[in-house]
Order: structure tokens, then sequence, then C-alpha cells
């Protein structure tokens, strides 16, 4: 025995681990037994009708809470742990005066979680109909303050998607942000949405919206637009990482964000609010697509700054998660077995233990009443609550919580019926309280992690700001200039086509009409209606930038702009033309705020005159003619949306000879194959807030870069998103050796030596698509080994890319030999790349080569008559005619070099000592048999070559003859031979 070796390797042992066990523990890991420990004593303290009421998500009507109003009535005696504010329930009013939002928002928030926390409102009390005053709000016995959480939908773009526009940054929306490729803008955009979110006392953002909109279906009511970052999974996941890192470093950690809307809504083909749609797509199918963005936002863990603090669980069925689908089939959201199945998955289940929060759909949605009860006549309060809880939902999100369109009273009347069961459930039933303790220990974590733990009224409540002090800064269309013009994307025609049917953009004496998709929106309910995109806007920025007050460049009185619905109103007219009317015109002002372009005949009654007789006029006269169009989709939010499909239509004679722009201020798909054709120029543009606006005057004046690329796929131009993230064909990929932690790329003058034995690390340049962006994460690359001399090709491996660049781990075995190699990469029809030349003598020798393309190596010799086919080579767009790899031409077909004789010569004189070695056993043995012989020495070769072809082939242990260089032929020959011969007569006796 070895003890002493023993006992040393033992304490070495010992040794280490004492290191390991010593050494710091990084900050997280301290800061989290903290945060639990914090929680657990809180949850000890808390009675049960606090506990309860952490689990509820509840809303109200109003602007105000004063301490009589519904919401106190819940926060005090209910003990609700958070409410969503909306502007449908009148909460984001500005009292009135929308800009002033901010301000009054800060004030509800602060009286919210003085109620919370101290059991008072500053707020006075609203008159009712009895003058007696609330009674002081005495707190119970374990009464422990906790704050609520205070959520809000802030999408971006502008009403009706965004629930928090007036006053706040207006925000471009993610499929604006998916055109840009760029997660910086995103992760800007998402800074300041946290930085003013905090800033008014809202702690928790219902977004982004993660959902992949693979397959975009206009005129499904279920398309979900601009909500979606676009339709390939792996960039939806990047940019919801970049806007949720903004979010928790504008607002210091101060906002928690819930991204939605898992497990992905994005193929389903109706609303899930309206009714609960199911997906055919198998679990991985669900992982590829759906999954994947929810998996890149959960991957760090619970506390860093990109990962999400919690996913909203939606309304959904997926028969390959669920199995066969039947209407009593229960969504996601509601179904446990469903949705525990994929907390358990192995991507998500550390986020899900590690405190990761799943917050419900609205339960009282049509969809969930028309699940519990088809007719639609009982809406089962209690049942849908449990339910939701007991699937694995810690928030219950119980907006509309009533059958059908009741009140608000019967909402509240069912949320305190529920609250209330639900104490009696916990007190009576294990299993239940074990659940509900599991989710008010998520959500305190949450709470405690928003305030660093310290959840006092001084922390919690945000102070009032001055100028100096505020975070609301009017920065205007300048703050967001660069990412429209990132965004913007020339959708129709190609930009060579382009310069063909315009050179020059409008001049001086061309007539403009514009026509804009004006769809008016409320605030709320006693605001005045205000236009997500006002009639005249783009001609504002025309004027403003071209005018006479900008390059000079247009004359205002040759513009004029109209609504959808004025030309929609003209098309009703029919194909006759409209006369002039010859009652004088009325003294009341249009509703065009714009003149129209000049027309000889009726100057000076332009502005009373009837709007088709306008727009008939209009058209007639002009040169150019400009769209601004929205959502003209199934989803569209004015009937008259689908103006600009029956212009083109039923009065393409009035198009013929214009010009005719559209651009698309909503999602770019649509209008048909047909209808694109006959425009002059179709830009998508994404967004409708003022810098997309001015990006889209900027292109039509043929100032922009047009940079963007759709993050959707476009059926009227035949984009298929798939297609274009793929790899670039005309790309040359980048090849580099990893040699510890530098990357080198050594040239055939310094090349780097290496020895047999040695692994080598190839690693790829950054893999870009058709867009030009980096490729999606698991794009493989092929790796390709060519023997340069014999003429064979190996595939060495296909390895995934990360971040556009894949690695690939090779060992150069003994059966490379001496030798010629060269190893390169492709990627899909990215077949070209740099090519990585090793060649083999004592050492190994590896230079990078970057491939010449062909026309320029053919046009060096220019006297040669054998270069005339170099015109063939020519056509540059093909560039895989260039894949054949160009050999030195110098280097000969056939090349047989000295070592390489050496070991073939040595391999025939190990063959002629095993025939003489042979022939001298068989007269030892005094062998006569004629078969005998023979045997012996077929024993004999057969072994050397099959020790030799051992060696040749690079098999295990080979290794340890590569020094012997050349001599290692001839002595694995004679040592296989003897082996042979020996082994003969004892196998042929048995």
């Amino acid at each position: 025995m070895k003890l002493p070796g023993i006992a040393r390797v033992v304490g070495l042992v010992l040794l280490l681990l004492g290191a390991v066990l010593l050494a710091p523990i990084p900050a997280l890991s301290q800061e989290e037994p903290d945060l639990q420990t914090q929680a657990d004593l809180l949850f000890q303290e808390m009675s049960t009708a606090q506990r309860i009421g952490q689990l509820f998500l509840v809303t109200f009507k109003g602007d105000r809470a004063p301490q009589n109003s519904d919401i106190a009535e819940l926060i005090l005696n209910y003990h609700v742990g958070g409410v969503i504010l909306s502007s449908d329930n009148d909460n984001l009013t500005g009292y009135g005066v929308p800009d002033e939002a901010p301000q009054q928002i800060q004030d509800l928030t602060g009286n919210l979680q003085r109620l919370a926390l101290l059991g008072t409102s500053d707020e006075p009390i609203e008159p009712t109909g009895e003058e007696e005053a609330p009674e002081p709000f005495e707190p119970e016995p374990q009464f422990v303050p906790i704050p609520l959480v205070i959520a809000a939908n802030h999408d971006g773009d502008s009403t009706p998607i965004a629930n928090i526009m007036p006053g706040y940054t207006a925000l471009p929306n993610n499929m604006a942000l998916g055109a840009t490729w760029e997660p910086s803008y995103v992760q800007r955009v998402g800074e300041i949405a946290g930085r003013e979110l905090s800033a008014t006392g809202i702690n928790l953002v219902m977004g982004p919206a993660l959902d992949v909109l693979e397959r975009p279906s206009p005129q499904s009511a279920g398309d979900l637009g601009t909500r979606s970052f676009g339709g390939d999974p792996f960039w939806v996941g990047i940019m919801g990482r970049a806007y949720i890192e903004g979010v928790h470093r504008g607002s210091e950690n101060r906002v928690a964000v819930v991204a939605r809307s898992f497990p992905g809504k994005g193929s389903s083909d109706r609303p899930v609010d309206v009714e609960v749609p199911t997906v055919r797509r198998s679990l991985d199918q669900l992982k590829q697509i759906e999954l994947a963005p929810f998996f890149a936002v959960s991957r760090e863990g619970i506390g860093t700054a990109t990962t999400a603090d919690a996913f909203l669980a939606t309304h959904i069925r997926y028969q390959g998660l669920q199995g066969n689908i039947r209407a009593t089939t229960a969504p996601i959201s509601l179904d446990p077995q469903a949705l525990n199945s994929l907390m358990m998955l192995p991507e998500l289940a550390p986020w899900r233990q590690g405190g990761g929060i799943i917050v419900s759909d609205s339960l009282g949605v049509r969809s969930v009443e028309r699940f519990y009860d088809d007719t639609e006549r009982e809406f089962p309060h209690r049942q849908v609550a449990k339910d939701a809880l007991l699937a694995g939902n810690d928030l219950l999100n119980v907006s509309r919580f009533a059958r059908g369109t009741a009140d608000h009273e019967a909402e509240l009347a069912n949320i305190k019926d529920t609250i209330l069961w639900f104490r009696e459930r916990y007190e009576t039933d294990p299993t239940f309280k074990q659940r509900v303790d599991e989710s008010v220990i998520r959500i305190l974590k949450l709470k405690l992690r928003l305030y660093n733990g310290d959840l006092s009224p001084e922390n919690v409540i945000m102070a009032a700001t001055d100028e100096e002090t505020s975070p609301f800064r009017p920065t205007g269309s300048a703050a967001f200039f660069d990412i429209a013009e990132a965004a913007i994307t020339l959708l129709s025609p190609s930009p060579d086509e382009l310069t063909g049917r315009f050179a020059n953009p409008p001049g001086s004496n061309d007539n403009i009409v514009i026509f804009t998709d004006v769809n008016d929106v409320r605030p709320c309910s006693f605001c005045e209606p205000s236009a997500t995109l006002s009639q005249t806007a783009i001609q504002e920025r025309i004027e403003a930038l071209y005018g006479p007050l900008g390059s000079g460049q247009i004359q205002p009185k040759n513009i004029g702009s109209f609504s959808f619905a004025e030309l929609g109103k003209f098309l009703d007219a029919g194909m006759a033309p409209i006369p002039l009317p010859t009652a004088p015109p009325t003294p009341t002002a249009s509703s065009d705020a714009g003149s129209t372009p000049a027309a000889e005949n009726t100057p000076e009654a332009t502005a009373t005159l009837p709007a088709d007789y306008r727009v008939q006029e209009a058209l007639r006269n002009a040169d150019w003619i400009i769209f601004g169009l929205l959502n003209a989709g199934k989803q569209a939010e004015s009937p008259d949306s689908n103006a600009l499909s029956r212009f083109l239509s039923l009065r393409p004679d009035l198009a013929s000879n214009k010009r005719v722009v559209v651009f698309a201020f909503d999602a770019p798909y649509f209008l048909d194959s047909t209808e694109i054709s006959k425009l002059t120029a179709y830009y998508g543009v994404f967004s409708k807030t003022g810098a997309f606006v001015d990006a889209a005057v900027r292109a039509l004046f043929l100032e922009s870069p047009l940079g963007g690329a759709s993050p959707v796929s476009v059926d009227g131009i035949q984009y298929d998103l798939f297609s274009r993230t793929q790899p670039n064909p005309g790309q040359v990929i980048e090849l580099f050796l990893v040699i510890g932690q530098e990357i080198e790329s050594p040239s055939s003058q310094e090349p780097l030596v290496s020895a047999i034995g040695d692994t080598l690390r190839l690693q790829t340049g950054r893999i870009t698509d058709r867009n030009g962006n980096t490729v999606p994460d698991g794009t493989l690359v092929r790796f390709i080994l060519r023997n340069r001399v014999q003429g064979t090709i190996t595939i060495l491996g296909d390895r995934p890319t990360t971040n556009g660049i894949a690695q690939l781990d090779y060992v150069l075995d003994a059966s490379m030999g001496p030798g010629q190699f060269r190893i390169t990469a492709e990627s899909g029809e990215a077949r070209l790349s740099q090519e990585v030349d090793i060649s083999i003598e004592e050492d190994a020798q590896l230079a990078i080569i970057i491939p010449t393309p062909a026309p320029t190596e053919t046009v060096t010799p220019t006297p040669e008559p054998t270069d005339t086919p170099a015109p063939t080579a020519t056509p540059e767009p093909d560039p895989p005619t260039a894949t054949p790899e160009p050999e030195p031409p110098d280097e000969p077909g056939w090349l047989i070099r000295l070592d390489k004789l050496q070991s073939l010569l040595g391999m025939f004189v190990g063959l002629i000592i095993l025939g003489v070695a042979g022939h001298a056993v068989n007269r030892r043995l005094d062998s006569h048999s004629l078969s005998q012989r023979i045997g012996r020495w077929l024993w004999g070769i057969s072994g050397g070559l099959l020790l030799y072809n051992y060696y040749a082939l690079g098999l295990p242990g080979a290794a340890l003859f590569a020094p012997l260089g050349s001599l290692a032929g001839l002595l694995l020959i004679v040592l296989g031979g003897a082996a042979g011969i020996a082994l003969y007569r004892p196998i042929k006796r048995s």
C-alpha cells in the first residue's frame, strides 16, 4: 500500500476545500439570505387578513384616494397587496389637464401608499350624501405596514396602446424599437420609462410584451401589431432584456418588470380577453419560439438587471403542452399541471425558485367568464380566484371581476367576498394555506427588493419634485430622432429602383396632398379628445423643415391635409365628378386645418366648400399624394382606416402620373402586393410619435439613410423574416485561433508553431444575416478539414453560434502526419470563409489565409492567353461561385514530400523484413506445408498493416509514436507483423 502518497493527496484536497469555504461570498449571495430573513420575519408578524390581502391586485375608479373611497376601504380593511392604474378607470387624468398627469399620478400613488403604511390619506374627504366623517383608522394588533405594488401598462407610442401618455415622454412602441435592431436604443427607452414611472410612484410596469409575432395576421382580431418587438424569438429576447435592464437602471431598481404574456400569445388567432385561444404547437416548438424570449429574460436569475421580476400568465391553451384540447381544458393560467410543468423546465426552474413571481392576467375578462359558463349567466368569482392561485399565480389580477358589463359596485362586492372566503379557507385547508404562504413570501421579497429592505414611508413615498429635480424634461422629438432614423425602413421598392422613380424630392412648384388616418381618443372620460396622429402632423413638419422658415423648398400654399374620413366621403360619392355647390359657402370653419393646393378656378372658396369637393380638386391638381397609414386591419380604431385600400381600388385614375407615397406609422403588413404595386414608395415608420413623423418627412425629401429593416414578415413585399435572419451568403466568415485568452490571426509569413497532440481552438468572427445584423444564437456553423494533397474532405463538426460567434476545439492528431491541410467554415448559404492552413512536418505551422476573389487573381497575368476565361468568373454578385477554394497556382496536383516518401519506404522495408522473418520462422519450425508457410506470411503482413493503419488513422494512443517520424511506419509494421506470425500457430491449433 502507498499510504503516504494517498495521505498527501487527501491533504491537498482538504486544503483546497478549505480555501473554497473560506473564500469571500459574492455580494448577491450575502444579500439574498438577508432578504429571505426579512421576508420571513415580516410574514410571521402578519395576520391572516394581511397575508390573504397581499395576493390581490385590484382596480378602482377615480383619480384620487380619499379616506372614504372604495380603494381606501380595500386597502385599510381588506389589506390588498396592490393596485393597477389605467386610463379606462380615470386614474390618469391630470385632474382634467392631461399634461399634468405626472403630478396627479404622484399625488395619487403617494396617498395610496399612505393608506397602506400609515392608515391615512392627504386627500380631502369626498362629500357624500351622508355628512358623517369616516372613522379614523385603527390598526389591528398584528398590523404590519407593507407598501403596495402600484402597477401600470406603459407600452409606448401613444393611446390607446400606452395607458400612460399625457405628460410623460412619448416613447416609441416595441415594433419601432425592434426595427432598429439595436439593443442600446431599447435600453435607453427603458431607462426613460423607469425613471419617469418611479418618479410618480409606480413600482410595477406591466411590460414589455415578449410575444413573438412569427406570422402576422392583420385580418385577425388577435393580431399583436406594434406591441411586439418582432417575429424572431432571439431578437425579441435581446430587446426584452435591454428594455428590462433600462427600466431597472432608470428607476434605480425601484420599478419591477412584468414580462408578458407568458407563455406567449403571438400565434393566437383571437383576443385572449374575448375567448380562450388554442395554439397547436408541440412543447419543442413552444420552447424554440414562444418561450425563448422568456428564457432570455430569466437566464441570470432574480435580482440581476436583465432579469424580469415577474411573468404575466395569459389565458391561452397549447395542445402540445396540454394534450388533446377540449372545451373543458383550462387555459394555462388556470391549469396547475401545465403551468407548473413550464416552471419546472430547466431554463425557468432557477428563476422560479429564486423568487420569480407569476401575475395572473385579468380574471374578470369575458374569455374567463365563458370558460366557466359558456352561457355567460354566472360568474363563479370565488372559484376563478381559487383556481388561479392553485394553478401557480402569486398576484391575482381581479380587474373587471364581475359578470358581463356589471358596474363597479358588483366588481367591488365580488372582490370583498373572495377575500373573506380566502381567509376562511386559509384557516381550514392546510394545502390552500401552504400555497398562500409560498406566494406571500415571494411578494414580500419583491417589495423588500424594490425598496432595498427599507419599507418606511419616508423611503417608499416619492417626494415632490420641482423643475430642477423633475425627471420630466421637455426633450421633444430630438430625444429619439436617432432611434426613428434607425428604424424607418424602405419597404418597396428597392433603393436602386426608388432612385429611378423619383430622383428629386418635392419642389416649390409641386402640389402635395396628405391624407392621414385620424383617430380621436380620450385620456379620461371627461378629458378633451385628442388625435393619436393629427391631421396636419405631416404637413407641419414639412413646413417647419422645408418651408419658408426652413430650407425654403416648399410653399405652404401648395400643401393640403385631409383625414381618411374625408377621403372616405369622397370615395362614397362614386366616379361621377362632384359639382361645385351653387349655394353660397357657409361661414363655418372647415375641419381641414391645412390649406388645399391652389386651384385656379376656385381659390377663394376653398376653406368652406364641402370636404368631398375639396378632396376632388386637391387630387386633380396634386403632384404628390402622401398617406399616413395607421392600423388598417381588423383591429382598426376607425371605420375609415381602409380608405387607402379603397382609393387604390376604386380610383386608380387619380393616382396615375402622380407620385403616391405611403408611410406606415403602425405595423407594415396591412397592404397586399397588388396595392403596394400601385405605390411610388412604401415606408415602414412603425410609430406615430413626433420623432418618427420627423424621420418620415426627411425620408420623403431624401435625407434619410433608410437603414432600418422590418422586424416582422411582410407578405405584400415577399419579405420573409426567417430567411432574412439567415447568414448572408455574400460575407467572408472570419477565422481566428484562440490561444489562452488571446485571439490570434497568424499570417503565412509568421505562422504559429504548434505540435502534434495540441488542441486548436478555432473561432469565427461575428457572422451577420442578410439584414447586416448578428445571426440569432444557435445558428449552426460547419467546420471542414481538407487534405490539400490527397483531396479528401472531413467534416470536423457543426457548432452553434453565441452572439454570432462559433467555436470548435480540434486536436492535431498523429493521423495528420506530415502534410498540408486547410480548415474552413460555412454557415447556411455563407460558404466562403478565411482559411486556417496547417503545414505539418516535424512541427505544425498554422496560418490564417484570407481568400482572394477569383477575378483579382486572374487579372494579374494579363498577357497570358490562359487567362481568357477570367470574364466568366467575373460576375461578382454571386459569391458562391467563388466558393471553390483557389489553390496556390504553384502547388502541383500531387505532392509527395520527403517525409512522406520516407514513411512509405519504411513501410515497404518493414514488409520485406516480415517476409524474411516469416521465411526464417518457417525453416526453423521445419514447416513443409505450403498452406502453413503462406498462412504465416499472410498473418505477419496483416498484423503489420493493421497496426500501421491504426497509427495512420490517429486512433487512441497513436500519438505516442509521432516523435519517431518516418521510422514509426517501419517499427509498427515490424511489431504488428511479429505479433501476427507469433499468433498464427496457437490460433490455428485452437
